[in-house]
């Protein structure tokens, strides 16, 4: 394959030879460490977690991204939670039915929960926690379109939540998750300062949270949910080196998904570490901003599809922890459309299609913008991608800014391309959630990439709509056919998942969907 009369080769320089000589590099650094037990966390009563970011807040109301979410299952309860094997199971919720004819949800409630604080769960908490998630300023409200009333009762006598739908939603269920419990006088009091202190009814309760660290302590009295361990760490280590240093060294307990490719094979190799590799739930793709003028031209995205090499990334780059992606939903999820094939690699057709529309290095002004967040993997990934755009004839280069700022400029709209992860994805109502005309960020939702397409949003809707699963797996064939042909966002790879466990902590169990579950039932010797 060839870009007029130069033949199109895969970098080695660029991927290969730096890539292995930065793990090369990395590993004589780590070995020339002291080999004894000096800043090891022996502390047998807490497990230490490693963190690559802080999450942007600790109120549930308003935790998008994957950090604050899980953290929010730990310090809160909610009616469901999505288990391990990919299923809806109960939190607070013992059992629950659904009355077609009254259109009505009953959830049964364990007996017992109490905040934080030792003040009792009451109806009031619970109604007012559903209002909150309801309301036009939560990002979460799209999700609950269609509960048009909210009854609880917690009290000694019976404990029980009724919700009244406008019509049955297939999506409700998973969709109640993020709905967490709140206490109501203590959230009204403290405002926007309530997440500085969160107090909620889940099985651990905040002690400190600085800019480096998340210190959390189990709560022994909670009614269902008793954690093994007495406290959890969570250190926000923002440099990929430090992080991997610092889990060679034994200062780290659990790594989930937070340690870059190429270190994993390190800490095997040294040995005294549990390392968990199993397919997940994450996809990372190119968020494209489809007001952009550019990049508003299919024929624009396609070009800059078909320039990326994705499996050269992810053999070189990534070793080989991760498939190409075709879709949101991943392949261990049951909705995922296995037809759909990976986009191949062909500079030659990409560096054609930028000159038809005048997008090659001569064409746009200025050229194209790619952002990341400063964290080592998202700034060399974005590297490799740049180079192979390039490479293609497009004019674009890199920006990187640390999580906050990339963050709200994504909110904002203020990119063009940039690189972003769905995690933790289980029902195929994230395509609503991701793509409907109606979920942009100004609608407190998460349609970053401001895609519109009325014939799509129809689907999305008629979605939820299914009740039979087989006729539901179905319909969302299409939904993923229409979007993977439209690229309002660029699938990149799917991620295997990699846990790094101290060969200390017994107990843990790798959570498929990637939450932190896994530490209530994780202990150290």
């Amino acid at each position: 394959m060839s870009i007029g009369n130069r033949p199109t080769v895969f970098r080695t320089p660029l991927f290969k030879t730096r890539v292995r000589a930065a793990a090369a590099i990395g590993l004589l650094c780590a070995l020339s460490l002291p080999a004894c037990k000096r800043g090891a966390n022996v502390d047998k009563d807490t497990l230490v977690v490693a963190l690559s970011a802080s999450p942007n807040t600790l109120d549930p109301r308003f935790a998008t991204d994957a950090t604050g979410q899980r953290l929010s299952g730990l310090l809160f309860s909610s009616l469901v939670r999505m288990g391990p094997d990919l299923r809806v199971e109960g939190d607070a919720a013992s059992s629950w039915d659904y009355d077609d004819k009254g259109k009505v949800y009953t959830f049964r409630l364990k007996r017992g929960l109490t905040f934080a604080d030792g003040a009792p769960v009451t109806k009031e908490d619970i109604e007012f926690s559903f209002a909150q998630f309801m309301g036009p300023k939560s990002p979460f409200n799209g999700s609950y379109r269609n509960i048009r009333g909210v009854e609880a009762r917690y009290d000694a006598d019976a404990a029980w939540v009724k919700l009244r739908l406008d019509e049955f939603n297939a999506t409700l269920l998973p969709n109640l998750s993020p709905i967490k419990f709140l206490p109501k006088a203590r959230v009204l009091a403290a405002g926007d300062d309530f997440a500085r202190a969160p107090a909620g009814s889940g099985p651990f309760r905040l002690v400190s949270r600085t800019g480096n660290e998340i210190r959390l302590e189990a709560r022994p009295g909670h009614p269902y949910a008793r954690p093994r361990t007495s406290f959890a760490v969570f250190k926000v280590i923002r440099d990929d080196n430090t992080r991997f240093l610092k889990t060679y060294k034994g200062e780290i307990d659990i790594v989930q998904s937070e340690l870059p490719a190429l270190k994993i094979a390190t800490l095997e190799k040294k040995g005294g570490f549990q390392v968990f590799k199993y397919p997940g739930l994450a996809m990372t793709y190119l968020l494209v901003n489809l007001r952009d003028p550019v990049l508003k031209d299919l024929r624009a995205r396609q070009a800059i599809s078909r320039a990326i090499h994705r499996e050269g990334i992810i053999a070189y780059k990534l070793e080989g922890l991760a498939r190409p992606a075709t879709s949101i939903l991943t392949p261990v999820n049951p909705y995922f459309n296995a037809a759909l094939t990976p986009p191949a690699f062909d500079p030659a057709a990409a560096r054609e299609a930028l000159r038809a529309i005048s997008l090659s290095a001569a064409g746009a002004a200025g050229g194209l913008t790619l952002k990341t967040s400063n964290s080592q993997a998202a700034v060399e990934n974005g590297k490799v991608l740049v180079h192979q755009l390039r490479e293609a004839g497009l004019q674009i280069r890199q920006q990187s800014f640390e999580w906050g700022t990339f963050y709200g400029d994504i909110q904002k709209g203020n990119f063009q391309l940039a690189t972003m992860r769905w995690v933790g994805t289980v029902d195929p109502d994230i395509y609503r959630m991701a793509l409907h005309s109606r979920e942009t960020p100004e609608n407190s939702g998460r349609n970053r990439g401001r895609y519109s397409n009325p014939g799509l949003d129809r689907l999305l809707e008629e979605g939820a709509r299914i009740a039979d699963e087989a006729a539901r797996i179905r319909h969302y064939m299409d939904v993923q056919r229409i979007v993977f042909e439209e690229l309002p966002i660029i699938p990149l790879w799917y991620d295997t998942e990699v846990a790094v466990v101290h060969e200390r902590v017994k107990g843990y169990e790798p959570p498929r969907n990637g939450d932190y579950s896994a530490l209530l039932s994780a202990y150290k010797e």
